[in-house]
């Protein structure tokens, strides 16, 4: 009987995973990630514009080029002027067509670790979100 509840227990515990990864829903534009980033105190707009370069660059040097990630600063309204001005603590990022895992093997690399460290030096990661963005022509 112990034995049935100990398989019992280790085949729930390797089954979940499987369950846990469903396949992403129809989307008729591309996968893209949209972080939503704030400056720290001693942190930058352009520490964490070169985050961001530095990142797309992994990804070229990796192999990948399918992908893109860019960077959005954000519009607000002056108080001063009562125009608009570019954020200086404020930032979007969108990772369109993101690779999957499979396609990274390289991920956590010190390169990587490298640009990680950057984005956490100079920013707070607000939020992030999976998205079907759709395709733009002009």
């Amino acid at each position: 009987m112990r034995f049935i509840l100990y398989s019992i227990a280790l085949l729930s515990l390797t089954a979940a995973p499987a369950f846990a990864q469903t396949s992403a829903p129809q989307c008729d534009g591309d996968i893209a990630i949209v972080s939503v980033y704030q400056i720290k105190p001693g942190g930058s707009m352009d520490g964490l514009l070169a985050a961001v370069a530095a990142n797309q660059a992994w990804y070229r040097l990796n192999g990948i080029t399918d992908n893109q990630i860019a960077a959005s600063r954000v519009i607000m309204k002056d108080d001063a002027t009562g125009g608009t001005k570019l954020s200086d603590s404020d930032l979007l990022t969108y990772h369109v067509n993101p690779p999957n895992d499979e396609r990274t093997p390289e991920l956590g690399d010190s390169p990587w670790k490298a640009f990680e460290k950057q984005y956490s030096d100079n920013a707070e990661k607000k939020a992030e979100y999976t998205t079907c963005m759709p395709r733009f022509s002009r």
